[in-house]
């Protein structure tokens, strides 16, 4: 029965890649896009196979979510309402903060959320772990294809590089092909972003428009800080659009003003929190233990511990692992990839200086960068093993390097943005 389902799923999901004018309008030749799904799929079983031996599945979240997710299947089938509600239910006697990682509503809904969408899965699959791989894989695919027709609709670039950037980095490709939050967190983003340029393009309409929403609620679900992360680009997109002003200075001051409000955001009652919430994570993950675990300075909740720990948050969430600290091969691995990533970015910061073609200028590349550095900001500050930093960077790894390859080897396409 497994093998009938995976392939009867594999071949309905071909149909899709095949048929539906989301992906056809792409220009990705159908090969190429049934080549990338096999091989996501092939990543994901290796991220499976890899966190069930002896030393990682007693942490691995991907199977321990799996068998909580079957026991959710049968409440599902036996008493729907209740399992509908229970994703709404407050278990403490307070919701908790919104970044707390314990004792907190907020938190504890990116895991029961995902686990009722995989009690969903299990319906059809099954209760099998590598069809619900499928499912995953196959959702995943709308996110790139949407980054790709952004950046192709815009920008004239050998497709070959773009495919490459947005579907094939190792790091990527590894974290985001698994049964895992990491790939819907970056398809839901990649699509909000894609759905917000075609409002500001073509109008409001109800697809759009519910698209976007319902994109946007599954990333406040599943990691909330990516939503922060976006608001700055998308209010300083949306007023170059309007307005009709210089990109750069709306996007540098939004992120410059973003900024301050968060450094002094202690000094005032009503936003003191923000700071609070930040510090309350780091603190959170500096009471784990875990082989990549590295020594950070202490960070407070004050303008001057922030001002003073914002150099280490930049080159922590950029540079680490550093070879003195690489304790296994993948982390050589996602080292050699983060150089590679910093080659090109210090290319292109140099490129959009000398080069005539000004792309830095367009707010696609603008949104995708103020997000990037949001997100490098969240994770400096927050995390302090080099592992985790290593999966959470992965995620929007594509939103990082596509900029940068279009400034260096792109051009932009006579069209009004």
């Amino acid at each position: 029965m497994f093998y009938f389902l995976f392939v009867f799923y594999f071949l309905l999901s071909g149909f899709v890649l095949k048929k539906h004018k989301f992906f056809t309008s792409s220009e990705i030749p159908f090969p190429i896009l049934i080549a990338i799904f096999v091989l996501k799929i092939v990543a994901g079983i290796s991220y499976s196979y890899y966190f069930s031996l002896p030393s990682q599945i007693t942490t691995a979240d991907t199977w321990s979510y799996f068998i909580e997710s079957k026991i959710e299947t049968n409440w599902l089938l036996q008493s729907p309402k209740t399992f509908i509600a229970d994703l709404f239910t407050n278990h403490y006697t307070q919701s908790g903060d919104l970044f707390s990682g314990t004792n907190s509503f907020w938190n504890d809904l990116k895991a029961t959320f995902f686990i009722k969408l995989l009690a969903v899965l299990n319906i059809f699959s099954r209760e099998n772990y590598y069809i619900n791989l499928l499912f995953f894989n196959a959702f995943f695919m709308f996110g790139g294809v949407a980054l790709y027709k952004l950046f192709k609709e815009n920008f004239i670039i050998n497709k070959w590089i773009l495919i490459t950037a947005i579907f094939l980095m190792p790091g990527f490709l590894f974290w985001c092909s698994a049964l895992h939050k990491d790939g819907i967190v970056f398809s839901a983003t990649a699509i909000s972003i894609y759905a917000f340029y075609r409002i500001l393009i073509n109008g409001f309409s109800y697809k759009r428009t519910t698209i976007l929403l319902l994109c946007l609620i599954v990333v406040f679900l599943l990691r909330n800080y990516y939503l922060l992360a976006m608001l700055p680009a998308f209010m300083s997109w949306g007023v170059v659009k309007k307005y009709e002003l210089n990109s750069k200075i709306v996007f540098a001051s939004v992120t410059m003003i973003c900024l301050l409000f968060f450094i002094f955001s202690n000094s005032f009652s009503i936003t003191k929190g923000i700071a609070n919430s930040v510090v309350v994570k780091h603190n959170e993950f500096l009471m784990l233990e875990g082989n990549t675990k590295f020594q950070t300075p202490v960070l407070s909740a004050n303008t001057n511990s922030l001002i003073m720990y914002f150099p280490f948050a930049l080159q922590s969430s950029l540079l680490r692992p550093f070879p003195n600290t690489i304790k296994s091969k993948g982390e050589l691995l996602a080292m050699l990839e983060n150089y590679v990533v910093l080659i090109f970015l210090i290319t292109a910061v140099i490129a959009s200086f000398y080069m005539k073609d000004r792309m830095i200028e367009s707010p696609i590349i603008l949104a995708c960068l103020v997000i990037s550095f949001f997100l490098l900001l969240f994770i400096g500050y927050t995390v302090c093993f080099d592992a985790a930093i290593i999966r959470y960077r992965s995620v929007f790894l594509p939103f990082l390097i596509v900029p940068c390859l279009i400034i260096i080897w792109g051009k932009q396409k006579k069209i009004h943005e």
